[in-house]
C-alpha cells in the first residue's frame, strides 16, 4: 500500500479498489512539432536513479494507467516519465467541430496528428532534455508504437525495450497463428478480433461502402455477433474496458474507475477511428512510411560480433490476457524474430490480464527493474 498525493489531494493507491478519480500534475508540456495546438504533458517520479525510463501508455487509456510505478516504490527510487498521447488523457485534442477525414468516396483518413503524431510525441519527449530516456515502456498500443519510433531511427539514446499487451505484425509474422485471440468478427475477408476492433471504433454498417465503418462511440451497444460474455456488457466501451484485467475483473466488472474515465470520457473518439484507418489500411502512408514491426524486432540486434551494441527488449504477457495471443508470442521467439529477447524468454504474469503493471504491479516493476540493471 502506498499513499499519493495528487493536485492536493490524497488517496490509498487502489489498494482497496478505489474509484477515486486524479489527475498526474505534468513537471512539462511540449508541442507537435506538426501541430504545435497538440501539446503532451510530461510527467516525472520523484526517484533520481537513471537510467531514466519512458511509459507509454496504450489505446483509449493515458499515464494514469501507471500510477502504481510513477508513484510506487519504483518511481521513488527510479528516474520514471510518462506521457498522454495526442487524442488521450491531458493532451492536446483536435477541434471538437472537425468531423474525422475522409476521402472523395468517404472512406475514413483519419487525423495525422493522431497517428503520425503519436510517433512524433514519443521521439519528441524521449529525446527532450529533461528526459533523455534510455528505456521505453510500451503497453499495448504503445508497443507497437514504441516499435515504430525505433525503427524510424527515432529513439538514438535508447538502451532496451519493454512491451506488453502488444502483438507486433509484420510480413514475416509466423504462418497460421493469429497475434489476438479469438473471437473474430464473422464474414470478414481477413482475421480481426472483435475486442480489438472496438478500440479501433470499428463497426459493422451494410450501408457502408465495405460493410463497415469507423463511426462507433464507446457508448454504442454491443453488437450482436459478440460472445457471452463480451455481449453482456452495456456498452462497447464497457466491454472494451474490461478486457484490459483479468476473467474474475472483467466478469465482475469492479473496474477502476480511471480506466473507464480514460476511455470513455477522456479520450477523444475520432483518435480511435484515426488509428482505425491505419490499421485498415484506408489512409495512405504519410511522407515516413510505417517500418515493418518484425524487421525492427530483428534491426535490435546490432554488430554480429558482439552483442554489446544489441537493444535488449523484454516481453511480458498477462496470463489471462484478452487480446494477445501468447502463442504468437512464443512463435515470435520459435521462429528467431526476437534475436535480443531479455533472459531469451516470454516473461508470463499469473493472476494478471491485459494490464499487468496495474493488476500485479510488485511482479511487473520487479521485472522492470530487473530489466533496467541487466542493460
Amino acid at each position: 500500500m502506498f499513499a499519493l498525493v495528487v493536485g492536493g489531494l490524497s488517496h490509498e493507491a487502489y489498494a482497496h479498489g478505489s474509484s477515486a478519480s486524479f489527475d498526474l500534475v505534468p513537471f512539462k508540456t511540449i508541442a507537435l512539432s506538426s501541430a504545435p495546438s497538440i501539446t503532451i504533458p510530461i510527467y516525472k517520479s520523484s526517484g533520481h536513479h537513471g537510467p531514466a525510463i519512458l511509459l507509454v501508455h496504450g489505446n483509449s487509456s493515458s499515464s494514469r494507467s501507471y500510477v502504481k510505478q510513477i508513484l510506487g516504490s519504483l518511481g521513488v527510487h527510479r528516474k520514471i516519465f510518462a506521457l498522454d498521447l495526442p487524442g488521450y488523457g491531458q493532451s492536446g485534442k483536435m477541434p471538437v467541430h472537425l468531423p474525422l477525414p475522409v476521402d472523395a468516396q468517404g472512406l475514413p483518413l483519419g487525423f495525422p496528428q493522431y497517428q503520425s503524431g503519436l510517433v512524433e510525441a514519443i521521439s519528441l519527449v524521449a529525446n527532450d532534455a529533461a528526459v533523455n530516456a534510455e528505456v521505453v515502456v510500451g503497453w499495448s498500443l504503445g508497443g507497437d508504437l514504441t516499435l515504430l519510433t525505433q525503427g524510424l531511427g527515432l529513439l538514438p539514446n535508447v538502451k532496451g525495450i519493454m512491451m506488453f499487451g502488444t502483438a507486433p505484425a509484420g510480413a514475416q509474422s509466423p504462418a497460421g497463428i493469429q497475434p489476438f485471440k479469438e473471437p473474430n468478427i464473422p464474414g470478414l475477408p481477413f482475421t480481426l478480433g472483435i475486442l480489438p476492433s472496438f478500440g479501433f471504433a470499428f463497426q459493422m454498417n451494410p450501408a457502408a461502402l465495405y460493410g463497415f465503418d469507423l463511426g462507433a462511440s464507446f457508448l454504442d451497444p454491443v453488437p450482436a455477433y459478440a460472445p457471452a460474455p463480451i455481449n453482456q456488457a452495456p456498452n462497447v466501451g464497457t466491454a472494451y474496458v474490461r478486457a484490459f484485467f483479468k476473467e474474475s475483473t472483467r466478469l465482475s466488472g469492479q473496474v477502476p474507475w480511471i480506466f473507464y474515465e480514460d476511455g470513455m470520457y477522456r479520450a477523444d473518439a475520432r483518435a480511435r477511428a484515426s488509428l482505425g484507418a491505419i490499421v485498415l489500411g484506408f489512409a495512405p502512408q504519410g511522407p515516413i512510411a510505417f517500418p515493418d514491426e518484425i524487421q525492427v524486432l530483428q534491426n535490435l540486434a546490432g554488430s554480429p560480433a558482439t552483442s554489446a551494441d544489441d537493444i535488449k527488449i523484454a516481453v511480458l504477457h498477462g496470463e489471462e490476457d484478452a487480446f494477445v495471443n501468447l502463442d504468437y508470442l512464443k512463435a515470435l521467439k520459435t521462429n528467431g524474430l526476437l534475436p535480443t529477447l531479455w533472459k531469451n524468454k516470454i516473461h508470463v504474469i499469473k493472476d494478471a490480464g491485459h494490464a499487468p503493471h496495474f493488476e500485479r504491479p510488485a511482479k511487473f516493476n520487479h521485472l522492470l527493474d530487473g530489466f533496467v540493471r541487466d542493460l
